[in-house]
């Protein structure tokens, strides 16, 4: 007893608590800063214990300084101690002990999963990125589904408006609904940090709807919500707008004067013209958009515009479906083309400032070879809605027909990384690539989406070009009959298997499959195409002349189109571009 209360003097009389209570006090300022720097850049969970660590480590080491420091009885023991315990090593090994925690630190932000034990991601992510899962239908009514659906998709539209928010768009987040993975999990596959759920309930005049923002690094709650209304267009409107602002505030992310203006829009008139929109938008947003999925969501989109003849998104949608109609050869332009022009206008007369409308535009003005105002209305498009995915993905095709590579590219991959799990987003990333002649990357990207669905028949028509005009000509004809026997009948297929025959110097073969084809609209251009490659170049150009003359919009990008390099030589191809407003 005699010898620790000797050592409790010892300590007391060299004031060694006041060197505990300034390490104690530093120790906890740079703790504060530790967890403040990992969680404003994204450092993983494992550096604050790492920090701690080095601190409780470095606790003996600068008492036991400051005890020898101070001298000991014994002078042989004090003589030896004084060579290792000196303030100048202990400041020493404190600096070392900082740097390395900075080393750590910053190779995780460079490197990520690199180190060993970890497989996150490799890019940081940032806190402001948000994935909004599907929502739970908690309703027994008839159609509550299309009205959960909407309200979903509502929400997701109103955050991607927040151009400080990086929000994933609908195609990806709805690949998890009724999936069996934690909230971690879906964050890290789709590059998020957060996770907003929710439910919605509705039942007779009322509707509940119930939400959370999870961290979802943490597991924490970040905000939550119940909503409890009645059952209105405009609560429905004034609520979505409201867990915009809430989870903008929540993420920090800055709303500007002319980004909350974006957030509020005038509600339909009534709840019966809300819901036939949203089982119109649920159709147009099918997979497949089939030419009966279209014409269906097109005329619930009539219906919706009969009851409120001033619904912006209405007409919007129904531009939209025409557009897709015209675009997969389902209608020629004479008629689909008034209709998309007339509900576009509309759609801007009733609301100037809906993305949705200037993006139909954008592709509306390029079918009809209007390339500078196509551009203006993409880019107000993007300027409403920096969120959204298909406007940067249309925005890329424009960019094509224009020859500006490098943008294109970055074009599409935003809206890849926006929407990583669209089909359609990646195909267009890998046909884009080769028509920029990246051959190469257009086949690695196409075996990706076949990694994810390795009946992408797209895909395949992509990998069968990209092999072709690397100069592989059995993978690319195989990769474009795998397409073919995927979707039999698809005219696209058979005048690229035909052009890949043409091109391998299969003729006959060639020629063959080109008889399966109508000679009508966008294949006007195909055709074109198959016996340019067979150097019937007087045919080829008759072709031309007819698809400007019947559908000029299908010919927007011919002059970038490497598969159209055997007709490039020929005069007739420059006066074709001046025709067009390329050259």
């Amino acid at each position: 007893m005699s010898g620790f209360k000797q050592l409790f003097q010892e300590i007391h009389r060299r004031s060694l608590w006041q060197v505990l209570g300034f390490y104690l006090l530093g120790a906890w300022i740079v703790l504060q800063v530790v967890d403040v720097l990992a969680q404003n850049i994204d450092l993983p969970g494992w550096v604050f214990p790492f920090a701690l660590v080095l601190l409780l480590i470095g606790l003996p080491i600068v008492m036991a300084t400051a005890f020898v420091q101070k001298g000991m009885g014994r002078r042989e023991m004090v003589a030896r101690a004084h060579t290792l315990f000196t303030w100048r090593n202990a400041i020493t090994g404190g600096l070392v002990a900082s740097s390395l925690w900075g080393i750590v630190a910053t190779g995780w932000l460079l490197l990520g999963p690199r180190f060993p034990g970890d497989s996150s991601a490799a890019e940081v992510v940032d806190i402001r990125s948000v994935a909004v899962l599907p929502f739970a239908n908690r309703s027994n009514e008839e159609g509550s589904e299309y009205f959960t659906d909407g309200m979903h998709d509502d929400i997701l539209t109103q955050l991607a408006k927040i151009g400080g928010l990086k929000v994933i768009s609908r195609t990806s987040v709805m690949e998890y609904q009724d999936a069996n993975r934690n909230v971690r999990q879906i964050a890290e596959e789709l590059g998020v940090a957060t996770v907003l759920e929710g439910g919605v309930e509705r039942a007779g005049d009322r509707v509940r709807i119930t939400v959370q923002l999870v961290d979802a690094r943490t597991d924490q709650h970040l905000w939550a919500e119940t909503y409890d209304e009645q059952l209105t267009a405009a609560n429905i409107f004034a609520i979505r707008s409201d867990i915009a602002r809430k989870i903008a505030t929540a993420l920090k992310a800055t709303l500007t004067p002319e980004v909350e203006e974006r957030l509020v829009a005038r509600p339909p008139e009534s709840l019966e013209a809300y819901d036939l929109y949203t089982r119109g938008r649920y159709l147009s947003h099918s997979r497949e958009r089939t030419r009966t999925t279209m014409e269906e969501a097109a005329e619930l989109f009539r219906q919706a515009i009969a009851i409120d003849p001033d619904y912006a998104l209405a007409y919007a949608g129904l531009a939209d479906a025409y557009l897709s109609l015209w675009n997969r050869g389902h209608l020629p332009p004479e008629e689909a083309m008034p209709v998309v022009r007339a509900a576009v206008d509309r759609a801007l007369a009733s609301d100037a400032g809906l993305a949705e409308a200037h993006a139909i535009r954008g592709s509306l003005l390029e079918a009809e070879l209007r390339f500078e105002e196509s551009e203006q209305a993409f880019k107000r498009a993007l300027e409403l809605n920096p969120g959204s995915a298909d406007a940067h993905r249309e925005y890329g095709y424009l960019l094509s027909d224009l020859g500006r590579y490098e943008e294109v590219v970055s074009e599409m991959r935003r809206a890849v990384e926006l929407d990583p799990l669209s089909i359609r987003n990646r195909t267009a990333l890998a046909t884009m690539l080769w028509f920029s002649r990246d051959y190469d990357g257009s086949i690695a990207e196409s075996q990706k989406i076949l990694e994810i669905d390795s009946e992408s028949s797209r895909s395949l028509y992509n990998l069968g070009f990209a092999y072709t005009l690397r100069g592989d000509h059995e993978e690319g004809i195989a990769a474009l009959r795998r397409a073919l026997e995927l979707s039999p009948g698809t005219q696209y297929y058979i005048t690229g298997l035909a052009w890949a025959y043409a091109r391998a110097g299969h003729g006959d073969e060639a020629l063959q499959l080109m008889g399966q084809v109508e000679e009508r609209g966008p294949f006007l251009k195909e055709f074109a195409i198959v016996y340019g490659e067979l150097g019937d170049l007087d045919r080829a150009f008759e072709y031309l002349e007819r698809a400007y003359q019947e559908d000029p919009g299908s010919l927007t990008y011919m002059n970038v189109d490497p598969s159209a390099d055997a007709l490039k030589a020929d005069p007739r191809f420059d006066e074709l571009l001046r025709k067009l407003g390329l050259q």
